[in-house]
């Protein structure tokens, strides 16, 4: 390929698209009965309701963010079937494997035009062929499409900061769309809410004196404000109450802060069927309302958690790593699937390499990009992904963890292991350059290292969890 040649004509990106689109298709042609399961039979039944004409409801206690369910609305409007979604998934997969490897050109500017591509590509490969991120393509929950949001979102951001030194013509439309994003981020998962301060952080951070990033500021936080307000009008008038996307902290805070230890439903760290759940909840307090009072339930479950914080401060923060445990482990939800015959007709001896190469690439991922990434992270890019993490390790920390919630981040950290693989020496050579680095670096794999092997035991029967 040409040195020069523009970054569409790249035809190892080409192939990963659409290697990774039909690796998408071929399970989803092959088991056309895939049934839900848990949230993915709660997203269909509320899609149900919103294209009965009932809106947003809520359903099992919960009151979701209203994004995913809607687009699931969309699809069950027009298809009459609500896994029709999986195919859009499809796409946004394909999309989210070209953000990423236009994020990383973006990343390694300083790197020579060869290294670049290649480290590009590989992050791209790295995405089209993760077994973890083939499965939630193709599973009715809102990750994919959520993930690829989020990649777009980190890339106008960066073009934002790019625009203001020389006031480039879109410096503030740009600004602009960040909100725009960051809203609908918010509209899809309530968690989003508290990340629209790290992207106004990230606008500031280097330009404490420039007028100019208070002014992209200001655009970011209101394009963002006016993105969510007709929604939250709306909802919190529904129910009568405030509310600015979703209302589930209180059922989060009954999983994780309760006499029971945090549950989950993954494979070898959660429990699985339903008799296992209520026998294991039985030892802690109990729902203080009924599934269809979602907002007393959610008031009431929220104060009595922070009444038991009060009570068990030892206990909250002693179960802080196990909670973050639940959501680093390298299996997933994924692994349950395939335990549970989910692709019928696979030999037993597939199934156990794809649950092998889905802990291989996501421990990875997730050890050598936390790496990576104090290592080589620098700029507005590195300042803004370093604090998303933290902000979504923080909350799950005083939550409840679930593999589920880290498949965003994933791709996050694709763009510094793909760096890793690319140029390990040039990574290293950014660590030791400073002896900050070097302090950071000890310090996250003290605490990255144990978490992410914690339960990667616990994913096949005859090993038993650390």
């Amino acid at each position: 390929m040409p040195k020069r040649a523009p970054w569409w004509d790249d035809k190892s990106l080409l192939s990963a698209v659409v290697t990774g689109c039909i690796i998408r298709l071929l399970p989803l042609l092959l088991w056309l009965d895939w049934v839900c399961v848990r949230d993915e039979c709660t997203y269909s039944k509320i899609s149900r309701r919103i294209v009965d004409g009932e809106g947003m409801v809520g359903s099992a206690g919960w009151l979701w963010a209203p994004g995913y369910p809607m687009i699931v609305a969309v699809h069950r409007w027009f298809t009459g079937v609500s896994g029709s979604t999986k195919v859009t998934q499809i796409v946004a997969a394909g999309v989210c494997t070209v953000l990423l490897y236009r994020l990383v050109l973006r990343v390694y500017r300083d790197w020579d035009d060869g290294s670049r591509r290649r480290t590009a590509r590989i992050a791209a490969w790295m995405y089209a062929l993760s077994p973890h991120m083939v499965f939630f393509s193709i599973s009715l929950w809102s990750e994919v499409l959520y993930g690829t949001l989020l990649l777009g979102l980190l890339i106008t951001l960066d073009k934002a900061r790019d625009a203001l030194p020389s006031l480039d013509r879109g410096w503030l439309r740009r600004a602009a769309f960040v909100g725009v994003m960051a809203g609908i981020c918010v509209l899809f998962r309530g968690v989003a809410t508290y990340m629209v301060p790290i992207f106004a952080v990230t606008l500031l951070w280097g330009r404490l004196r420039s007028l100019g990033a208070y002014q992209q500021v200001a655009v970011m936080v209101l394009g963002a404000m006016l993105t969510v307000a007709p929604y939250s009008v709306y909802v919190s008038k529904k129910f009568e109450a405030t509310i600015i996307s979703d209302r589930t902290l209180g059922q989060m805070m009954w999983l994780g802060n309760n006499d029971f230890s945090p549950i989950t439903f993954d494979y070898g760290n959660g429990y699985l069927s339903q008799r296992a759940f209520k026998r294991h909840s039985a030892k802690g307090r109990k729902q203080c309302a009924g599934r269809k009072k979602v907002i007393k339930r959610d008031t009431c479950n929220t104060e009595n958690g922070k009444q038991w914080i009060q009570d068990n401060p030892v206990d909250f923060l002693s179960r802080m790593p196990l909670r973050v445990a639940q959501m680093l482990n390298p299996n997933s939800l994924m692994t349950r699937h395939l335990r549970w015959g989910g692709w019928r007709g696979l030999p037993q001896w597939f199934d156990e390499l794809l649950i092998v190469l889905q802990a291989l690439g996501s421990g990875f991922v997730l050890i050598g990009g936390a790496f990576a990434l104090v290592a080589r992270g620098r700029g507005g890019h590195g300042l803004v992904t370093g604090l998303i993490l933290l902000y979504h390790c923080a909350a799950i920390a005083a939550l409840a963890g679930l593999t589920r919630y880290r498949v965003p981040l994933e791709p996050l950290l694709m763009v510094y292991g793909a760096g890793l693989l690319s140029n390990p020496r040039r990574v290293w050579q950014g660590l030791v350059a400073d002896k900050w680095r070097i302090a950071l670096g000890v310090v996250v794999m003290a605490w990255v290292i144990p978490l992410v092997l914690w339960f990667l035991p616990a994913g096949w029967p005859w090993w038993r969890s650390w």
